[in-house]
């Protein structure tokens, strides 16, 4: 990607490739740092995680794409009260999820420009023997301002996972959003 590029997708003259690097590569840091700190049990690192998840990744979008063509179905009201339990249902799984890191290290790999946005390919390795597992971080331009759009682990993305696993249960449940909201607040460990 080229400063011009780079410039073009976020909109300041002064942010490159690098910039995304540093951008990833702290959004990793400061999730491992306050999970690190957190209180070792599920509910304090999914409120550890919670900010993080507000601060740098696009949750209202994020929230949009798992709802898929429910969110039209629903009033504005109906789709800002989705985006806070669907925030605190990822804090919640996420957090639980950290229970297996280890120390591993985030390498980046390289960043791909696609327009409106950008792609920053990182492998998670154990030592430096480990070849990694690959994670990929879809980056949008949100206000200005680089926010995630999705995580793909070895491949699968996180927001299509949870938008089929939401479309089975709105299925289930006559498309009632209160319904998918009910489960996910049981399922939460944060307000």
């Amino acid at each position: 990607m080229t400063v011009a590029a780079a410039a073009a997708f976020l909109g300041t003259p002064a942010l490159a490739a690098t910039d995304l690097s540093a951008f990833v590569t702290e959004v990793a840091k400061e999730a491992i740092t306050s999970l690190s700190r957190a209180d070792p049990t599920d509910p304090a690192r999914a409120a550890a995680l919670k900010p993080i998840l507000l601060k740098y990744f696009d949750m209202p979008g994020m929230a949009k794409h798992v709802l898929g063509a429910y969110w039209k179905k629903i009033s504005p009201a109906e789709q800002d009260a989705f985006v806070g339990q669907f925030t605190n249902y990822i804090a919640s799984v996420y957090g639980q999820r950290f229970k297996a890191y280890k120390g591993q290290k985030l390498e980046v790999k390289r960043v791909r420009d696609e327009g409106a946005r950008a792609i920053v390919f990182t492998a998670v390795a154990e030592g430096s023997e480990d070849a990694g597992a690959r994670v990929d971080w879809e980056i949008s331009n949100g206000n200005g301002e680089p926010r995630i759009a999705d995580i793909r682990v070895e491949g699968l993305s996180l927001s299509d996972t949870h938008r089929q696993e939401f479309t089975s249960v709105l299925s289930q449940h006559n498309g009632d959003i209160g319904a998918l909201m009910g489960i996910l607040k049981n399922k939460s460990l944060v307000n």
